[in-house]
């Protein structure tokens, strides 16, 4: 007998139960994972659809409530928005950094106010969020008159937002570089970032409003 053929014999003596159960154990347990995992996507789906619905803004349009409860929407919106903004490789957009400044310097010469570095800071930051305030009410208000806006969940928003701001606003005032000329990475970040800010508006937004049908609020 050669050598090959006592290693075929020695193969065809080796049993292979325990690996055939344990194989059909794994599979029919990875089998019921994958069913579990089915049937929770399958009631997220329903669940989100459930309070899209519940939540979604109709009837007659109040302008006072849109107006409010976006705003709300983006001070929350422009805090995560910062949280994004620190989490990604770019970093905060040096643009918004410096339009920022602009303006506080601008009203340090108004005002003949010489304010120190932490002050600045601080003053910059009340822009952010009084900005992404103003935004996020107008924001409400435009869904009052046309309810199909927060149809994508805000976030062609945050993403309209972002072109604006960083594509025509800032470029146009010498704040930021050409369009053209900007690192895609960057525009990559600004641009999620952006559309963090609209999505939580949204979201917020419309619990927002509901809270206040439902309570009879404004």
């Amino acid at each position: 007998m050669s050598f090959l053929d006592k290693i075929i014999d020695s193969v065809k003596d080796i049993d292979l139960t325990p690996v055939e159960k344990y194989a059909s154990s794994a599979y029919d347990s990875a089998a019921s994972t994958a069913k579990d995992a089915e049937r929770y996507a399958v009631g997220a789906y329903h669940g989100a659809g459930d309070y899209f619905e519940r939540t979604r803004t109709h009837g007659e349009p109040d302008y006072v409530r849109g107006f409010v409860a976006g705003m709300i929407g983006g001070l929350v919106g422009t805090g995560i928005k910062m949280i994004v903004d620190r989490s990604l490789p770019t970093a905060q957009p040096q643009e918004e950094h410096d339009a920022r400044l602009q303006i506080v310097e601008g009203a340090e010469e108004v005002t003949n106010t010489d304010l120190n570095r932490n002050k600045e800071e601080t003053a910059q930051q009340a822009i952010n969020f009084a900005f992404g305030a103003l935004v996020g009410g107008i924001y409400g208000v435009i869904t009052e008159a046309a309810p199909a806006v927060q149809a994508p969940a805000g976030v062609p928003f945050g993403a309209a937002l972002w072109t604006l701001a960083h594509k025509v606003a800032l470029p146009a005032l010498g704040l930021a570089p050409n369009p053209l000329k900007q690192d895609l990475s960057l525009q990559a970040g600004q641009l999620g970032s952006h559309m963090a800010y609209g999505a939580t508006v949204e979201m917020v937004r419309r619990s927002v409003r509901h809270a206040m049908d439902q309570e009879d609020l404004l």
